[in-house]
């Protein structure tokens, strides 16, 4: 009884080893940012962020956030998540996908989203106060770079 007991305790320890081990995927890391005066009282901070946990090396996800502020209030944070594939030599846009939230007393409407090529769109338009219209892009390269 003492050698099943042995060769079974053996096994689970062999089974175990035997198990394929995976990295965890990667928190989004941002590889961009950049502040625009869009006009006196607007201002817009853009951030690109790259996510590397996809299992296959020639995709890339990312996205890419706008806020918005008006007079110093952040009035809107738009969103763009885009999917791609690179080979070295072309790259080409496989997803596009927006989400948004905004403060109380703005709106967010007409939303579109689509890609072309190797670059992933948003469009939509903010209104209060003032209407803002939102433009959003993420584009890679061949070797794939988000920008």
């Amino acid at each position: 009884m003492k050698k099943f007991f042995v060769f079974f305790l053996v096994g689970i320890v062999f089974c175990g080893l035997a198990l394929p081990c995976y990295a965890a995927p990667s928190i989004d890391q941002p590889a961009v940012s950049y502040v625009e005066n869009v006009t006196e009282d607007i201002t817009c901070v853009t951030t690109i962020y790259i996510n590397d946990g996809l299992s296959r090396t020639s995709d890339r996800r990312g996205h890419v956030n706008k806020e918005f502020y008006y007079r110093g209030d952040r009035v809107a944070f738009v969103v763009l998540n885009a999917t791609f594939t690179y080979d070295g030599t072309t790259a080409t846009a496989t997803s596009a996908s927006g989400d948004h939230s905004v403060a109380s007393g703005w709106s967010y409407s007409g939303q579109s989203t689509w890609c072309s090529g190797a670059t992933a769109y948003l469009t939509a338009t903010i209104s209060g106060p003032v209407s803002i219209p939102v433009s959003l892009s993420l584009t890679c390269s061949p070797g794939g770079a988000l920008s």
